[in-house]
């Protein structure tokens, strides 16, 4: 009986408190396509645990019931990806076969190499995998046997109907639905909702002697950050972006989704409030917020200048509280420690005026460019670091062509905001420590400003790279598929250098450049897209 998926399996990749008069049949034919996996289940084995092999066929089984029951949600990833690539399906040549409101193989093998490189961690499967394209055949053959006889799960389909019964609610079930389609769907199942259950219960058992009240806001927090701000594998897109393409342009409640901004958290001053608002101002940035009455039900608890823990979530232009909330009396140094905090001031980042930012970054790249032999890459010894970073702020500076007056003001804005930075601090490290002789690439990044990076000279075969010595192939992977590196780096990386490198010469390596910002999506998730880390100082500005 070890052999055999159970109902409990199957629903292990349905929404909540769901039940379902077709589940028995689609159990069987789950079944059926995990004993079409036979010998292959030898190699699958290797990368995945028993369970998830049975979850494989799960999710293979689903992808079916979607597509007859028309639930949008393999159709929603199709939508975007040919909005994006101008393509039908990654990896992929199709031809006349390929039906789009229909089942496909090539739909099926994709689906594979999705599932097993969303779960295993420590090493890359090519969708080009022989095993993938044999499991996709077999699987494909019980699929097509099922197809004119399998029923239409009309409850799963309704299950992923929205609407919304009121203004008071609609952000409420707009949060709801968003948890619905990013955790509850099966498309997420191998990548969000892994990773969340996994951070959950690694914070349960890392708080296991707290209290369990404060346990479940730390529970609450991590949902939150994935319901508004972590994004999917597939297409790097967040459960707004999800739900408003699941729901489409014509759904009464697209525009409302649609709205919904990524999640302020952090520590907020209390202001004042009138009859619909209270105003609250974001102490590291000194933004001013008004967060809507009918989502908070502490106003009258409030004292002047208190510091409040707050979430706020911007939703039909309006600031509402989702998440946390706590509140302390003023502190001094709180305050002053919140203000030189350049990694709280760029949580508001997102909200700043880009044209200014984009111009600011603009403006240092075009100086950094000029300090470094016009080109966005350096190589250094870690002892180098603090006089060429120190070098090209003065150099960036320089050409600002500021005057005397302007230089004042600027000094000036900033001390009354706050804000006093680390100028007198050294940057990096001692010159007499070992990490001094250790190798740095610095890269300037167009979109977000300066980055740093160890251990990946061997992927730049320049000419001003006196530290390259040969070929890493591994350097070059971890450029491309670790987040930590931004993809403008990766992208730098190919643009610059993959003619000169033997492993874009070399299949597999050589096909992913036909998918290559597809993969930096999958590869990257939440970093794909560059935040910029430019601090803004002298802005009062309401949001």
């Amino acid at each position: 009986m070890k052999n055999k998926i159970f109902i409990n399996d199957w629903l292990e990749l349905k929404p909540q408190n769901y039940n379902g008069r077709t589940d028995l049949y689609y159990l069987k034919v789950a079944n059926n396509v995990y004993a079409s996996f036979g010998k292959n289940k030898l190699m699958l084995a290797q990368l995945l645990e028993a369970h998830d092999i049975k979850q494989l066929a799960c999710f293979i089984t689903c992808y079916f019931e979607d597509v007859l029951s028309e639930t949008n949600i393999w159709s929603t990833f199709k939508a975007q990806y040919a909005e994006l690539y101008h393509k039908r399906l990654p990896f992929f040549n199709l031809d006349d076969d390929y039906i789009d409101d229909e089942i496909n193989q090539e739909d099926v093998a994709f689906l594979i190499w999705y599932f097993i490189n969303a779960l295993v961690k420590d090493r890359f499967i090519s969708p080009f995998n022989k095993v993938i394209q044999y499991l996709a055949i077999d699987a494909m053959e019980i699929l097509e046997e099922e197809y004119e006889f399998a029923p239409v799960n009309k409850i799963l389909k309704q299950k992923f109907t929205f609407e919304s019964k009121t203004k008071q609610d609609e952000f409420y079930v707009s949060r709801e639905f968003l948890h619905l389609v990013f955790f509850e769907s099966y498309l997420m199942s191998p990548d969000v909702k892994r990773r969340l259950d996994y951070d959950t219960l690694k914070t349960i058992e890392d708080h296991s002697e707290a209290d369990p009240e404060i346990v479940m806001s730390y529970i609450r927090e991590i949902t939150e950050d994935y319901t508004f701000n972590n994004t999917s594998a597939l297409l790097a897109l967040r459960a707004k972006d999800w739900a408003k393409l699941v729901l489409g342009k014509k759904h009464p409640s697209y525009d409302a989704v649609a709205s919904i901004s990524k999640k302020v958290q952090g520590l907020f001053l209390y202001k004042s409030q009138d009859e619909n608002y209270v105003f609250i101002e974001h102490i590291a940035s000194g933004m001013v917020f008004e967060m809507t009455k009918k989502s908070f039900d502490h106003y009258d608890t409030l004292n002047d200048d208190d510091i409040l823990y707050i979430g706020l979530v911007k939703f039909n232009d309006e600031w509402w509280f989702s998440g946390n909330y706590y509140a302390n009396s003023f502190d001094a140094d709180t305050v002053l420690d919140q203000r030189n905090d350049a990694t709280q001031r760029s949580k508001v980042n997102f909200l700043n005026d880009q044209n200014q930012v984009e111009c600011i970054l603009e403006q240092q790249t075009k100086a950094f460019l000029n300090y470094n032999e016009q080109s966005l890459v350096a190589f250094l010894k870690n002892s180098e670091l603090d006089d060429f970073i120190k070098g090209w702020a003065s150099f960036f500076n320089d050409s600002l062509e500021l005057s005397a007056n302007e230089t004042d003001a600027a000094h000036q804005r900033t001390k009354e905001d706050g804000y006093f930075g680390n100028q007198n601090k050294s940057l990096f490290f001692d010159e007499n420590t070992e990490a001094a002789e250790e190798i740095t690439v610095v890269f300037f990044n167009p979109k977000s400003g300066i980055e740093f990076y160890n251990a990946i000279e061997n992927a730049f075969p320049d000419h001003r790279n006196a530290f390259f010595t040969e070929e890493s192939h591994q350097e070059l992977t971890h450029i491309l598929m670790s987040d930590t590196c931004s993809t403008e780096l990766a992208l730098f990386l190919v643009d610059n250098y993959k003619d000169k490198l033997d492993y874009f010469k070399k299949e597999p390596y050589k096909s992913y450049l036909n998918d290559l910002d597809f993969l930096l999506r999958f590869w990257k998730k939440g970093n794909y897209e560059t935040e910029n880390t430019v601090v803004l100082t002298g802005s009062k500005d309401d949001i």
